[in-house]
């Protein structure tokens, strides 16, 4: 089913003058009287007049230009190299009669076939054979010549003659059907038009008056074919053709239905040609041509004054601003448009607009702009025509009727003559037709995307039924649709895709159906990611329009609230009435469906509750209301979906729709069982930006990786997508350490960079005036921790700034890569020579013309830049920036793939070795290569695997216990004791890992005591759980740290170190200068020093 669009080529412009540009063309007058003489003539002649005055004021960039205008007239003009055959005046050459693929063969037919049938005619009339009576009631009437050709009461010798005379009298017109192919020119179907066009700028053909003949006579042929075929079958059933015994009449009659079967040959061969020659010169549709009809018709005298009539004005102004917008010319539609203004009042609406089907089937078109702008995809029309009136909503016949002479020909001859290709068919459009639709019908039918668009964001009403002659046509534009993006537009834009348009009828139908029915399955999974489905009940389609008063009608005779279908049946998605409500956002209905108790946890056939549609669909409303009836948000639908998951696939959700869902439950950071994706992987992934916000809003994890290692903001391969959730996230590729003196170059420097979409983080924060507090210093720590990398701008006081350097000692200390930029040749001393490597400085002095002290602030340093200098510097950053966190993105990638495969791994047996986990096989042997027993008794499986990993990266290979918490591959624990004994016999040493949760560990003790028996190496791991704040870490970041156990082993040895470390600072007794009791003695009197010498009597007993 769908709506006839007239796709009319749009027809060309004549030549213009050289003297005038588009603003002032003016058309020929011979193209003026071809299409309707009185009227564009007089419109032509008014134009001329105002082209001095009026200047175009709305000029698009799809716009005709002059420049275009008159390369297009050269084109024409200009005179083309190569002879052209000449071409007979009356009668073609023989060299151009031959050329042909159905010329001559339609020639030659047609002498063949008429000279036969000439000559049977003869026979008829001439042959009086004495001996052949063909009713012998009359006895006198000999031959084959009838008095009556056709009767009821003829005999059967009478019927076949009479079959035979009706085919061979028909040669006459098979004669004239032949003579287009002859060379002839009076019967040459097309008049040839003068100069030359392209496919682009093709004109409309005209057919001549004899070939417009001859195609009537190839109707009457049809139908007088088909009267003879009815005879034929009416003799053949009526048996009376078996009935005759003459042979001569059976050879007759035999030659006849030959020369029957000849005639069909004949109107193919003429339909062929026809097609073939309109084709040849541009025509590719039957609206490409024109019989003139009107003009051989219209009078031939003197112009009278009703030419300038209103309804001449009319009609002019009408059919000008029709052409000039299927063109897209917008200089001229304006001109158009200006013109009747001027002269007509009310325009346009009182002139569009008014159409309507009278005694139910006929109807005239208004000709309104509107829509063949829509069907043509020309916005900067559309633009045009809205700003001088017309309605987006306006119905118009857009399927008019062409009666010719040509379309009643193919009428009939497209049952015998298939088109060459499988082409969408041009057809004449039934007179008792009438269907009237709107711009959005027309931009839907033909795809143009654009104008779609345009027209809803104008107020086109999506909804919009047509009004037609024919109920199957009687559709919103959504039916129309054969494009996906088409849909999508539609949809977002409110388009009703539960719509039932003519229930009760022939469009008892949804728009899922008629995709069904044309096995269109990119329509269909866009429809029914939507909630499409097919038509159930009535009531199922009065909940979707919201109509509560039917609704609660069906409720009050006592209609199931869950009801799945008619007569019990069930419908193919399982939908209930609330669905379809929830679906087409109908809040009235759901809150009066949930009111009368019916199920708001109801699963259609996705196992997706009206709470999953809700969200899927962004209805946050809905959703609210869902929830206030005790929707539940964890149901997952067959693909483990929740509700919240859902609404991640859609764009645009805002953060209310979450928090009515986190608030009730449900997880933000919930993963699909089967992949691991979250919400936020799945918005980012489908580029839904203001939905991943909402999400990350929500509580989203930015950094919670699927079963592939992936995190949410590697899903995304947009640099500017990834800016914009790292910025939401408050996530950082790089940080940048400064001196505060040099805060103006450093805010120049970071936003070069979030320029090009790299997140920096920058503190602004001067440590000098706060003393470095707290909240400070842990948000220097979590900076530089989260960072991909650290950028230091290397100027003269960085090395004084103890500040700066922690940060780099911070940086190196968690393993963040550093990148300096330099600003004064600053030298690089013992300190920064730690962290920085000289080849990865990039000078940017070259871009620094001079520097000054800022006159507020004498302490800060500005400078001057050679802004194209600046960029040169600022790209060689850029691409190691970009370097960096590619390298980061990998490297994290690759991590957590590992991190995901050692989760995975059944046995938990893990060799590791060239930084790449390998899993240990039971039925191998660990043979003569060295490697460390790791014993951690079951506890601190993230530590156990990273310090398994730093010893790998540094060639020891680790033999890791496998966990109590795992499936083993034997299935007991015995097997577990054993490998492990195994293990520790061929060890090179054992390391035990001891904390408070392990030293009362069963396997850990008796695997220390089997290592000890063994005499195998004993490296016990002491591991101190104490969470070290933000803020300490900063201020300690360039300390080392010293390890003690209370109460336990180990004292002598961490003694050493920290004496090691206080000697550097610590003067020794034995050093003592004769001033020393002195100040020891001063000491000794405070409370504090008192009280120190108490809990140490060796000392004191020294300083007595």
């Amino acid at each position: 089913m769908s709506l006839y669009v007239d796709a009319k080529t749009p027809t060309n412009r004549e030549k213009a003058s050289p003297d005038h540009s588009v603003d002032s063309y003016v058309p020929p007058a011979q193209e003026i009287s071809t299409q309707a003489p009185s009227q564009d003539s007089y419109m032509a002649s008014e134009l001329h007049q105002r082209d001095t005055a009026i200047r175009p004021v709305y000029l698009r960039q799809n716009a005709i230009s002059p420049q275009l205008t008159d390369s297009l007239a050269g084109e024409n003009d200009r005179k083309l190299l190569g002879k052209e055959p000449h071409v007979q005046k009356y009668l073609l050459a023989r060299s151009c009669r031959q050329n042909s693929y159905f010329a001559t063969r339609l020639h030659h037919f047609s002498i063949s076939l008429t000279t036969i049938m000439a000559c049977t005619v003869c026979f008829y009339y001439l042959y009086n054979d004495k001996s052949i009576v063909l009713n012998h009631e009359w006895p006198t009437k000999h031959g084959f010549r009838l008095e009556r050709l056709f009767t009821f009461q003829s005999t059967g010798c009478e019927s076949m003659i009479g079959f035979a005379a009706l085919t061979y009298h028909t040669f006459p017109a098979l004669l004239i059907l032949g003579l287009p192919g002859s060379g002839i020119r009076l019967f040459e179907p097309f008049c040839r038009q003068q100069g030359y066009h392209t496919a682009r700028t093709r004109i409309k053909l005209k057919r001549k008056l004899m070939f417009q003949v001859c195609e009537m006579i190839g109707v009457l042929i049809f139908l007088y074919s088909f009267i003879l075929f009815l005879f034929f079958w009416y003799m053949v059933f009526r048996h009376a053709a078996f009935s005759c015994s003459i042979l001569s009449v059976h050879v007759y009659c035999f030659l006849a239905f030959l020369c029957f079967i000849g005639i069909f040959v004949e109107l193919c061969l003429f339909a062929r040609y026809r097609e073939h020659i309109k084709m040849t010169l541009g025509a590719f549709k039957e609206s490409d041509q024109t019989g003139n009809v009107r003009h051989l018709f219209g009078s031939a005298g003197p112009k009278t004054s009703t030419s300038t009539s209103t309804r001449a004005i009319i009609n002019a102004c009408r059919n000008r601003i029709f052409r000039v917008t299927r063109c897209g010319d917008c200089t001229e539609l304006e001109r158009a448009i200006l013109f009747a203004n001027d002269r007509l009042a009310e325009f346009p609406s009182r002139y569009y607009g008014h159409v309507a089907i009278y005694l139910t089937f006929f109807s005239l078109s208004e000709k309104n702009p509107m829509h063949v702008a829509a069907s043509k995809g020309h916005v900067e029309a559309l633009e045009l025509l809205l700003s001088h009136g017309f309605d987006v909503n306006a119905l118009d016949k857009f399927s008019r009727v062409r009666f010719s002479t040509g379309d009643l020909f193919w009428y009939f001859a497209q049952f015998i003559v298939s088109k060459p290709v499988d082409v969408e068919q041009d057809q004449a459009v039934s007179v008792l037709k009438s269907t009237l639709v709107s711009p959005l019908h027309c931009a839907v039918s033909s795809g143009q995307s654009e104008a779609v668009r345009w027209l809803l964001q104008h107020g086109a009403d999506v909804n919009l039924i047509a009004v037609s002659s024919y109920r199957v046509e009687r559709v919103p534009p959504i039916f129309l649709a054969d494009h996906p993006e088409i849909v999508r537009i539609l949809i977002e834009h409110g388009a009703n895709i539960l719509m039932v348009p003519d229930p009760g009828h022939m469009n008892t139908v949804t728009v899922l159906q008629m995709a069904y029915m044309r096995s269109d399955r990119a329509l269909e999974h866009e429809l029914e990611e939507h909630g499409g489905d097919v038509a159930l009940t009535p009531f199922h389609h009065a909940a979707g329009l919201n109509d509560v008063v039917a609704v609660r009608k069906f409720i009050r005779v006592g209609v199931d609230l869950n009801c799945l279908g008619e007569q019990g049946y069930f419908g193919i998605n399982r939908r209930t009435p609330l669905h379809w409500a929830v679906v087409n956002n109908a809040k009235d209905v759901v809150e009066l469906l949930l009111r009368s108790n019916a199920d708001p946890n109801f699963q259609d056939v996705r196992g997706r509750t009206p709470l999953h549609w809700a969200a899927r669909l962004n209805h946050a409303e809905i959703v609210a209301c869902l929830l206030s009836h005790n929707a539940n948000v964890s149901i997952v639908d067959r693909d483990a979906m929740t509700p919240l998951i859902c609404a991640a696939f859609m764009k645009d959700v805002g953060r209310e729709l979450f928090t009515y869902l986190v608030n009730k439950g449900a997880n933000i950071n919930y993963a699909l069982p089967t992949t691991g994706d979250t919400a936020l992987h799945i918005a980012i992934r489908c580029e839904n930006k203001n939905t991943a916000l909402a999400i990350l809003a929500s509580g989203g994890m930015i950094l919670t990786m699927n079963r592939e290692g992936v995190r949410p903001i590697d899903c995304t391969t947009s640099t500017k997508f990834q800016y914009e959730i790292k910025q939401a996230a408050g996530h950082r590729d790089v940080m940048i350490s400064y001196t505060h003196t040099h805060i103006e170059f450093a805010t120049k420097l970071r936003k070069s960079l979030e320029d090009n979409h790299v997140t920096t983080w920058l503190d602004l924060m001067d440590p000098s005036g706060i003393g470095g507090g707290t909240v400070w210093r842990a948000e220097i720590t979590r900076g530089i921790t989260n960072a991909v990398l650290v950028i230091c701008i290397l100027t003269e006081d960085y090395a004084d700034s103890d500040w700066c350097l922690k940060e780099l000692a911070l940086a190196k200390q968690v393993g963040t890569p550093i990148l300096a930029v330099s600003t004064e040749n600053a030298s690089i001393g013992e300190d920064l020579q730690v962290y920085l490597y000289t080849r990865q400085i990039i000078p940017f002095e070259p871009a620094i013309l001079a520097n000054k002290r800022n006159a507020q602030n004498s302490r800060l340093v500005e400078y001057e830049y050679d802004e194209f200098q600046y960029a040169n510097q600022f790209r060689l950053l850029l691409d190691g920036v970009r370097d960096e966190i590619e390298t980061n993105r990998k490297n994290v990638l690759w991590r957590n793939m590992r991190l995901q495969q050692s989760a995975n791994n059944s046995t938990m047996v893990a060799m590791i070795q060239s930084s790449v986990l390998l899993r240990r096989n039971e039925n191998t042997s660990m043979g003569t290569s060295q490697f460390v027993f790791i014993s951690h008794g079951d506890k601190h499986a993230s530590f156990v695997d990273r310090l398994s990993r730093a010893l790998t990266e540094r060639n020891v290979l680790c033999y890791v216990d496998r966990y109590v918490s795992r499936k083993f591959e034997d299935g007991d624990i015995a097997n577990r004791i054993h490998a492990a004994m195994e293990a520790i016999l061929k060890c090179s040493s054992f390391v035990v890992i001891l904390s408070n949760s392990t030293v009362n560990c069963d396997f850990l003790t008796d695997q220390l005591a089997f290592a000890e028996d063994k005499g195998k190496p004993i490296f016990p791991i002491i591991l101190n759980q104490i969470e070290v704040g933000l803020d300490k870490n900063y201020t300690l970041a360039r300390t080392d740290l010293y390890h003690f156990i209370m109460d336990g082993p180990g004292f002598k040895s961490s003694l050493q170190n920290l004496l090691a470390g206080l000697t550097t600072h610590y003067i020794a007794a034995n050093s003592f200068d004769e001033n020393t009791p002195e100040v020891l003695e001063r000491l000794y009197a405070t409370p504090t020093w008192s009280g120190i010498m108490e809990s140490y009597p060796i000392l004191e007993e020294q300083l007595e």
